[in-house]
């Protein structure tokens, strides 16, 4: 479950950009036609959402076996564009590319126990093939780690459906569990997640298949955020029994840049063990949390006053992960989870990620809320509507060998990934990776109108060089780019800018900046003076390094950087290298004059790289797919 956090926004009047124009119904000659240009104006294509009305966390994403149908759901108020009276809108696809979205909530608030909200929750094919919801039912607000938990306000109910998830009728056992553990003061008790866990089932001693798993997202008060773990009869789905606290590790711990902050109370976790393709019987365990209460971001001293990263409007929050062994506490003997290394499942504008085993591609498959809170209120009340699904994402475990550096940081030190020393200075390194989902990835590249544009190798930094695509290659708002860059010794920056203006004075642009292994989005402005009042343009920013591996001969390569983006509309998704993910909103960008590829090759002698790369920084490849669309 998450809470609305809406920014402040004053009174104005139309906001033009261009020849776009927003205008109150005053203003408009014709409401019916100004009210669809609002609903549409910054409305995405091909991420999943409804017809109108805010949303946020996803729930309950999973894939019936017996019919074939991938289900997924989200937090829903179909009455208007703010959070409240929440319920679940769902989804369902044969493929996770095309769904059908129902018009109506699949669960309402009808019931005392949930009166005041719907929230998170998860999906579960029972032994017998039944289907079941399992959801964090509210009877009392508000709710929030700041303010004390009256107990019994979150409680945990079950929904289940006995015509292959047409409809669902809520458990006469609801709610099956009251409230948090007995004796705890916690900051929060929600968002249920349930699935085999076999590597739980070692430490307990019990037979792989023989039960499932759940843990409950929130915190102990004044004590640390956590998860808190129970053992589910698969025969029983309302048997929950409590084992303990999954994890303790102090209040806003933070082991670096590159790991985040855990906050102070968690939100919608997940568990996942994921293993690498050449050893695929043995595993990490990671934990995927929304993490509350969040200090300020920890960036680059070269870019403190962007340490904020959230913006202004975004509440102190962050989509992290972490992985850890999984031990017995001698004291109790019930499991926990220690701390091993970590980072950002993303560091823009996504929060809430929930996901699913997928048995057709035997990934784990995760979806994020992209959030509106860049847009004031009375912008996004007059478009109606609020929020979307982000692109479904395979999750892998990324390995890279004879790993010797990172372009500045000592290895040690990048808390975001698992170091394996091989003995001969060099290390095996892996850490959580993420893309697109590539079924969907390939249907729009597939669609009848796209066209698609490349770039060979070309050397950047020079005035007199223009690489770069032209305004004709980008007609739409929906494309994606895939890009890859080779970077000098001296390379200071690199990256690419989207031009919505015709100097590029105005545009979105993705920049890696080596030297402080730093990469940024900065995002197009209004030019009104206020426009900082009605929409948030701060930069999105992330830590990011590439890695220098070493042959058995001594020679040494650094990897490329590699770029892919998709943008839809409003919504832009990056993944660079696979590891470093950034969701954000692109109010201002609705007009595009094409797209450039820059590099300044200036750093001084004392800040060279340590890239193995001695000539001048590259486009290696550039691709573009204009017109993407389900």
């Amino acid at each position: 479950m998450t809470s609305a956090s809406s920014s402040e926004g004053s009174s104005f009047g139309p906001l033009s950009c261009g020849s776009t124009r927003i205008t109150t119904p005053e203003d408009s000659n014709s409401v019916s036609t100004s009210l669809i240009r609002r609903s549409t104006r910054w409305r995405p294509s091909f991420h999943l959402m409804p017809r109108a009305g805010w949303m946020n966390d996803p729930c309950a994403p999973g894939y019936d076996t017996s019919t074939g149908l991938y289900h997924v759901s989200f937090q829903w108020n179909p009455n208007g564009p703010d959070w409240g009276d929440i319920a679940w809108g769902t989804a369902t696809s044969e493929d996770m590319i095309s769904w059908k979205i129902k018009d109506n909530p699949i669960l309402s608030p009808d019931k005392t126990y949930d009166a005041k909200g719907v929230f998170t929750g998860c999906f579960v094919r029972g032994q017998d093939h039944s289907l079941s919801y399992i959801y964090t039912s509210v009877s009392s607000l508000p709710i929030h780690h700041t303010i004390p938990h009256r107990r019994g306000c979150e409680t945990l109910s079950i929904a289940t459906s006995s015509d292959e998830g047409k409809s669902w009728e809520k458990s006469e056992q609801s709610p099956i569990i009251p409230g948090e553990p007995l004796g705890l003061d916690v900051t929060g008790w929600r968002d249920p997640f349930c699935a085999p866990w076999p590597n739980m089932c070692k430490v307990l001693g019990l037979e792989s298949n023989e039960t499932l798993f759940g843990i409950i997202s929130g915190g102990i008060r004044d004590i640390t955020p956590t998860s808190f773990l129970y053992k589910v009869d698969p025969n029983d789905l309302s048997d929950w029994r409590y084992i303990g606290p999954l994890t303790n590790f102090g209040l806003n711990f933070r082991p670096s840049r590159w790991s985040g902050d855990l906050g102070k109370n968690w939100e919608v976790t997940n568990f996942v063990t994921l293993s690498g393709e050449e050893d695929t019987k043995s595993g990490y365990d990671f934990l995927i949390m929304g993490t509350e209460g969040c200090l300020q971001n920890i960036t680059s001293e070269s870019f403190e006053q962007h340490q904020s990263n959230a913006g202004p409007s975004r509440p102190s929050r962050g989509q992290l992960w972490m992985s850890g062994d999984l031990q017995k506490a001698e004291s109790t003997g019930s499991p926990k989870m220690s701390y091993e290394f970590g980072g950002h499942l993303d560091h823009g504008c996504l929060y809430a990620a929930n996901s699913f085993f997928d048995p057709r591609i035997q990934k784990q498959v995760v979806w994020g809320w992209i959030t509106e809170e860049d847009l004031c209120e009375d912008l996004r009340h007059q478009q109606g509507w609020s929020g979307m699904l982000s692109m479904p994402r395979e999750l892998h475990l990324q390995t890279i060998h004879n790993v010797a550096s990172a372009l500045v940081s000592d290895l040690a030190a990048i808390t975001s990934v698992k170091l394996k020393s091989k003995g001969d200075g060099t290390f095996t390194l892996q850490t959580l990776a993420s893309e697109p989902y590539k079924p969907l990835v390939r249907h729009l590249r597939g669609y009848s109108s796209v066209s698609s544009s490349q770039l060979k190798c070309s050397p950047l930094g020079r005035s007199s060089v223009d690489v770069g695509f032209s305004r004709e290659s980008l007609l739409s708002q929906q494309w994606e780019l895939e890009c890859s860059f080779s970077i000098s010794k001296n390379c200071s920056q690199v990256g690419l800018s989207i031009g919505h203006s015709e100097d590029f004075a105005n545009s979105t642009t993705m920049t890696f900046m080596p030297h402080e292994e730093t990469f940024m989005v900065s995002r197009p402005s209004f030019p009104r003076p206020d426009s900082s009042l009605l929409i948030n343009s701060s930069p999105e920013i992330a830590p990011h390094t590439l890695f220098t591996m070493r042959s058995a001969d001594g020679v040494e390569t650094t990897e490329n950087l590699k770029i892919r983006a998709w943008r839809d509309n409003s919504v832009l998704e990056v993944f660079v290298n696979g590891r470093t993910a950034i969701s954000t909103r692109i109010y201002a960008g609705e007009e595009t004059f094409g797209m450039r590829f820059f590099a300044k090759d200036e750093l001084s002698e004392e800040k060279r790289l340590r890239a193995s790369h001695n000539g001048p920084t590259e486009l290696v490849s550039g691709n573009l797919w204009d017109g993407i669309l389900i």
